[in-house]
């Protein structure tokens, strides 16, 4: 990153993690996941958002952090790939903060071999972890989504976000 980003900070198993906010739709409520059977194991299922049906990625399996159940308190990211619109499960969302490229720490610094990880940096006394969206899914997943939002899964209507 070099200059200014404006970042979308969250909660997520206690840690502050963040996306460009260039990527998010909007956040909404949690709401109950229809789950998919054969679905790639970083989808957690399908939500219905405005009409559309939209997979939920699992970023805690990602991140290597303990699964838990989505609660109503918990938030729903949309963001979108270059690919398509995703939906993000995260405790809360913590706000809009911007970030100067030069104090960002490259990830191989930190965490070398993790790809989605985009950068590390400082905010209050804290750490932030920067992700980058487009690496959260491999080709073959992204293939495997695209062929279960082909197949026109029924949704029930009371699980829209």
């Amino acid at each position: 990153m070099s200059g200014v980003e404006t970042l979308l900070v969250f909660a997520l198993a206690g840690l502050q993690c963040a996306l460009e906010v260039t990527r998010i739709d909007r956040v909404v409520p949690a709401v109950a996941i229809s789950p998919v059977p054969q679905a790639p194991p970083i989808v957690l299922g399908l939500v219905n958002v405005h009409g559309r049906i939209l997979p939920v990625l699992d970023i805690r399996r990602l991140f290597r952090l303990p699964v838990i159940a989505t609660v109503p308190e918990h938030r729903m990211i949309i963001a979108r790939t270059a690919s398509r619109p995703v939906v993000l499960v995260v405790d809360d969302v913590l706000g809009v903060a911007e970030f100067s490229g030069e104090d960002m720490v490259p990830p191989d610094q930190v965490y070398p071999g993790i790809e989605y990880l985009h950068g590390v940096t400082g905010i209050g006394a804290g750490i932030v972890y920067i992700y980058d969206l487009e690496r959260f899914l491999s080709s073959a997943e992204d293939d495997e989504i695209e062929q279960l939002l082909a197949a026109g899964l029924p949704m029930p209507d009371d699980q829209e976000a």
